[in-house]
């Protein structure tokens, strides 16, 4: 069961990246696989998933409101 779905959003910023060709291969296979039609869905699904993983991050932006 693929983690990332697509979804379609509302309000986007534009943005450009590099990434490593072997990375952007396997990324594009799992889209493939996953039925994710654009690749910026999969990078903002990932983003949303790491940012919400990250204790350290969370913790950083709670003592960052407490300020």
């Amino acid at each position: 069961m693929p983690i990332v779905k697509s979804v379609q959003k509302q309000d986007k910023s534009q943005v450009r990246i590099s990434i490593d060709s072997k990375t952007l291969e396997t990324i594009k296979q799992y889209c493939e696989w996953a039925g994710v039609n654009k690749h910026d869905e999969f990078f903002e699904e990932a983003a949303k998933y790491l940012l919400s993983k990250d204790k350290d991050w969370k913790n950083h932006i709670s003592q960052k409101t407490l300020s």
